[in-house]
């Protein structure tokens, strides 16, 4: 069985989650507590990209995601 990586498996306690707007630019960060709250611990990198909206311009799934 594959594992796919997802906020649980990949985000330690000081880790901070980078959300880009690609159109924009604006940049969020989000600790660990605040992306398992807002996402879910079990969400993936294309989970996030496809439910992100940015609060600068509201494009919605136009996004960057990194740790």
């Amino acid at each position: 069985m594959q594992m796919f990586q997802n906020l649980h498996r990949t985000m330690k306690g000081h880790d901070q989650l980078k959300i880009q707007c690609v159109p924009c630019d604006h940049l969020a960060t989000w600790d660990h507590a605040e992306a398992s709250t807002r996402c879910g611990p079990d969400a993936t990198p294309m989970d996030i990209r496809d439910r992100a909206r940015c609060t600068a311009c509201g494009v919605r799934g136009q996004i960057r995601v990194w740790i």
